[in-house]
């Protein structure tokens, strides 16, 4: 991208926000500076035949970016004092206002766009300073009052969180892009988008990456993706919940690494807990082979797995209105579950909440009552 506008020096990026405050032209003088750092991240990501030149192209990159969050830093304080003063000498909305010009001016220079695209061709430190103003982009929208303009601008750049999944896959750049998708879970309307594109699917499969880093970042998405605006994933889930459920099952074969087995047991808990996911509850608590698998799971060898497996095997035994193949399925084992809860209950017991649940769960199986034909 090149700038079509007067260029400004690499030094001043950005316009500080008291310069734009004491300049009635500022919005132009601040897009100009937007378009400049745009062109400078496209700029340093082609490789230099000389490291200085490479070393110097990183180093606008930086300045700019620092250029442009100090900018937004300096207007969301302006905004915070203008709503903590006085009454007579409040302008909050002209402080959102400049705020919310600056936030136009990056969008409007697609810097966010240029930013992922070249992520992986900056350096380290570059990488680094892209993802903060990317988080504060997204963070202060918010208190600017453009979340709209933020939110329009990301669903008609499809490609950002695409990029993004991709560079998860990456060891180099996955913790910078993991985040960046973690920031996105603000707003439900990414989150459903998000989810409409695939990408449960594709974060669960990069959760089996041998990568101790990919995995633990997948997880970390895949969970702030789901339960971050977790009405908006239930309702974007609903769509194809056969696929979700068949793709996340996945994580809980015998043959799958422990930690990965742990880690999503722990989450299939958190999201079937959550009460926006309440129809998804529904439909999984009345399936026999789901019974089954955490049946097993609470059989494992490994405390951890045991735990796991009886958190989602415990909504199976609440649920008053079991179909028949589940009630049936728990009166046959009921001796032997009982049994291992049992002994769940001796190793467990400092634990006061999760011995209750425990002593609930072994009452509801002892008092269950003889299934109907």
């Amino acid at each position: 991208m090149t700038c079509a506008a007067v260029p400004c020096s690499l030094q001043d990026v950005f316009a500080s926000t008291v310069e734009i405050a004491s300049r009635p032209a500022s919005p132009p003088a601040a897009g100009s500076c937007c378009l400049a750092l745009s062109d400078a991240i496209v700029r340093a990501a082609v490789p230099r035949a000389s490291s200085i030149d490479q070393e110097v192209s990183f180093e606008a990159v930086h300045l700019g970016i620092a250029e442009a969050r100090e900018a937004l830093r300096e207007a969301a304080g302006a905004a915070e004092a203008a709503r903590r003063g006085p009454a007579w000498a409040c302008d909050v909305v002209g402080s959102a206002a400049l705020g919310g010009r600056l936030i136009a001016a990056i969008l409007a220079a697609e810097v966010p766009a240029e930013l992922v695209a070249c992520l992986g061709s900056l350096s380290f430190e570059a990488q680094k300073d892209g993802m903060r103003l990317f988080t504060d982009l997204l963070r202060h929208a918010v208190a600017f009052h453009v979340e709209e303009l933020v939110v329009e601008y990301f669903l008609g750049h499809p490609q950002i969180a695409q990029l993004l999944l991709e560079g998860c896959a990456h060891p180099g750049i996955c913790a910078h892009c993991a985040q960046m998708l973690r920031d996105c879970a603000r707003y439900p309307q990414l989150v459903a988008a998000f989810l409409h594109s695939g990408a449960a699917s594709r974060l669960i499969k990069l959760a089996h990456s041998p990568s101790f880093e990919v995995s633990s970042e997948a997880f970390a998405t895949l969970r702030e993706t789901l339960l971050a605006q977790s009405a908006a994933a239930a309702r974007a889930l609903s769509a194809d919940l056969e696929t979700f459920l068949a793709d996340f099952h996945v994580l809980f074969v015998p043959d799958v690494a422990y930690i990965v087995r742990r880690q999503g047991l722990r989450l299939l808990g958190e999201v079937l807990s959550d009460s926006a996911f309440q129809s998804v509850m529904l439909t999984y608590i009345a399936r026999d082979d789901f019974l089954q698998i955490h049946m097993n799971a609470m059989r494992d060898s490994s405390t951890a797995i045991q735990l796991g497996g009886f958190h989602v095997f415990k909504i199976f035994v609440a649920n008053p209105w079991k179909p028949h193949r589940i009630h049936s399925i728990l009166y046959k084992n009921r001796s032997r579950l009982v049994k291992l809860l049992l002994s769940f209950l001796d190793r467990w017991t400092a634990d006061e909440n999760l011995a209750e649940d425990l002593s609930t769960v072994i009452r509801v199986l002892e008092e269950m009552d003889t299934p109907m034909k």
